[in-house]
């Protein structure tokens, strides 16, 4: 069984830290690291089986629900997996852009 390298485009890699510095200020580290970790796992599983997650409302755009309030959105590109971007689902949903 292989394994798909996952890449982190700008703006996951931003959106990323723009979540977790969010949590810092509102959140436990407790919660910190309990997102920290999630992450992490599924991140493992999306690199075994990158079609593991449904597509979104995009086609060709795979969405996981990381947490009540943060989802991942991301794609298979050639034999890589592509990380799009962290989405904290209470901002609005129209400012979304895959």
């Amino acid at each position: 069984m292989g394994y798909y390298p996952i890449i982190w485009s700008p703006i996951a890699k931003s959106s990323y830290y723009n979540i977790l510095e969010y949590l810092e200020h509102h959140w436990t580290i407790k919660e910190i690291e309990a997102f920290f970790n999630r992450t992490e796992e599924v991140l493992e599983h999306i690199s075994v089986n990158p079609l593991l997650f449904p597509y979104s409302k995009e086609g060709s755009i795979h969405k996981c629900v990381l947490l009540k309030q943060v989802s991942l959105f991301y794609r298979i590109k050639a034999n890589n997996v592509e990380l799009l971007v962290f989405w904290d689902t209470r901002q609005d949903p129209a400012k979304l852009v895959l």
